[in-house]
């Protein structure tokens, strides 16, 4: 009997992470096919950090890789981790006055551009005045100008 409950379980894990993948590359396609403009850019491959503060004795550090996609008004952050749940999408947004092609927005309230890594700050309303901040690293000069001309005046800058 016990033997036979951990082949189940082991099964189940198995089904619950094979239906999670196929579900992450569905709701992508959707959101590619349903969210793009004609001067979208996308990044691919990008390594980078996730630091959740959710109070004084509560922070999580997650390492994760993102698939970025720029609109004019938010940015798509396909995130794949390490987590329970690995896979997420993230859309931040610019400015609430322009919501045009985006899926549950959050909306950016800060970011630092680094000489290869950018930070984006916000403010998830699950947390309840939390923060949580994103942080893309190792990248290449092309990368930071098309954050940097993305970004410049859509948001605080903090340094």
């Amino acid at each position: 009997m016990p033997d036979t409950i951990f082949i189940y379980f082991l099964t189940g894990l198995v089904l619950f992470s094979a239906g999670k993948i196929i579900y992450y590359y569905i709701e992508k396609k959707k959101i590619l096919e349903e969210c793009k403009d004609l001067n979208t850019i996308e990044l691919k491959n990008i390594t980078g950090t996730i630091f959740t503060d959710e109070g004084t004795f509560k922070k999580k550090y997650e390492w994760c890789s993102f698939h970025v996609f720029i609109n004019e008004n938010s940015i798509f952050l396909f995130i794949t981790g390490f987590s329970f749940i690995p896979f997420k999408v993230t859309n931040l947004l610019f400015s609430n006055s322009n919501r045009k092609n985006t899926r549950k927005p959050t909306l950016l309230r800060e970011y630092k551009i680094g000489s290869d890594t950018i930070q984006l700050v916000y403010y998830p309303e699950h947390l309840l005045a939390r923060s949580r901040t994103i942080t893309l690293k190792n990248l290449n000069t092309e990368q930071i100008a098309i954050f940097e001309n993305v970004l410049d005046g859509k948001s605080r800058r903090f340094y």
